[in-house]
């Protein structure tokens, strides 16, 4: 049997553990209306507003798009007040997004364009978009080396005064100081399913944690790498490709959205001396 995909394994694991995503089951419908929410509020910030006063049409990337729930808020929020919207999707996941045009052929009227693309991988950019958006909570799946890659590559999607806005938690809180490091952790307990993460070791070199996730019904498993971001890191890490970033509050003071402004196309130490970011200058 050859080497295992990162498209396949991605799906495994999503199939072990299921993301709440699905916008034609009850749960997932009712987290794209929460996701609606927080749209209404990114659409609302100073950055967003500054494009949306030059452009009629809006190019939306989303990136580790899973079924879209973000792109299609997102681009809903916006052709309700009037813009057209062009939207990528892109992920490693084909099943993904194929439920993903179908749900936004629903909401949106067309269907986005899907990419089945892995966003570490050096790309040659294809299209320049204005707003790129990252939802899920989905940045442990990069460490710090790979999450490098990806800002670099979103940061040649974007047009030269375009925005990332990506979820992020502060995990250092809410896992190591509040809950606790688990070595077991049951992550789905059901009648039929019973499904467990065990710590299966740490890489100090790119700082992933192994995490063996195990059906005890089934004995399917995968292990996956994870890194447990918190706020600062990763929003200073984003800085660094980003001219600008600023922090969006979603639910607790531990859990929003980051928002990058304009992206750097050249990285000079002196511009990250003499400035100081949004996010920690108020």
């Amino acid at each position: 049997m050859g080497k295992q995909s990162e498209s396949e394994r991605m799906e495994k694991f999503y199939n072990l553990h299921p993301w709440v995503e699905d916008p034609e089951t009850p749960q997932g419908f009712e987290r794209y209306q929460q996701v609606l929410k927080i749209m209404e509020q990114l659409v609302s910030h100073l950055w967003i507003q500054d494009i949306l006063k030059d452009r009629k049409v809006i190019r939306v990337i989303d990136v580790c798009s899973g079924m879209g729930l973000a792109g299609i808020a997102f681009s809903k929020v916006l052709r309700d007040r009037g813009f057209e919207v062009n939207l990528t999707l892109i992920d490693l996941r084909l099943r993904a997004l194929e439920k993903a045009r179908g749900f936004a052929l629903k909401e949106l009227g067309f269907e986005p364009k899907t990419i089945v693309l892995d966003i570490t991988n050096p790309l040659n950019v294809f299209e320049k978009y204005d707003v790129a958006l990252m939802w899920g909570l989905t940045t442990p799946h990069f460490n710090p080396w790979k999450w490098i890659k990806v800002l670099i590559n979103i940061s040649k999607m974007l047009t030269n005064d375009g925005i990332f806005a990506y979820e992020e938690a502060d995990r250092v809180q809410n896992i190591f100081l509040v809950r606790g490091y688990k070595d077991v952790l049951p992550e789905i307990v059901e009648e039929n399913r019973l499904v467990l993460s065990i710590h299966a070791g740490r890489d100090s070199r790119t700082g992933d944690i192994k995490r063996l996730l195990i059906n005890l019904f089934t004995g399917d498993r995968v292990e996956t790498n994870v890194y447990f971001w918190d706020l600062a890191s990763s929003a200073a890490f984003t800085w660094m490709f980003f001219e600008d970033v600023d922090f969006l509050q979603i639910e607790s003071s531990v859990k929003g959205v980051i928002i990058a402004n304009r992206p750097r196309r050249a990285i000079k130490p002196d511009d990250l001396l003499a400035h100081i970011p949004a996010m920690i200058s108020h």
